[in-house]
């Protein structure tokens, strides 16, 4: 009898401790898959931030908002200026590929509006309003696609 009851308390413990290590190991999974959302949603919002920053530069240059003898200049940097290529790195770490890969499309469109307005072209030319368009809706596309990851 003594044995049962050992055995018996010796299997409740077993089966308490198993019980135990298994609700603390999906804890830990859903608090690093949460970090890693957290992590990958900083990453998204630092990006978008910095194309977003270095888009309005370009389009108060192109408006005559920002015109003086420098402007031109500062459209040429504005990627650097405004993080945009740190951040797309960043982004290269935490995200998946198919984000990773619209956010190059992304900073390539965006290259393409600052060449634009670094050759002088204006707000109310139709080659302006092609590219800037062209880059809009590929940043939507990106977010679109951003969204579905988080």
């Amino acid at each position: 009898m003594e044995w049962t009851s050992l055995l018996s308390t010796t299997m409740g413990a077993l089966i308490a401790l198993a019980a135990s290590a298994l609700a603390e190991r999906r804890r830990w999974l859903r608090e690093s898959e949460q970090r890693t959302r957290d992590d990958r949603r900083a990453a998204y919002v630092a990006f978008l931030n910095a194309t977003a920053e270095a888009s309005e530069i370009l389009i108060n240059i192109a408006r005559g908002h920002d015109r003086d003898e420098t402007a031109l200049a500062r459209a040429g940097t504005v990627l650097r200026d405004s993080n945009v290529l740190p951040r797309r790195l960043e982004l290269s770490l935490v995200a998946d590929d198919q984000v990773v890969e619209q956010a190059t499309l992304t900073v390539a469109l965006l290259r393409t509006y600052r060449d634009t307005v670094a050759r002088g072209l204006t707000f109310d030319t139709e080659e302006f309003q092609g590219v800037r368009t062209a880059f809009n809706e590929q940043r939507d596309r990106l977010t679109q696609r951003m969204r579905g990851t988080l």
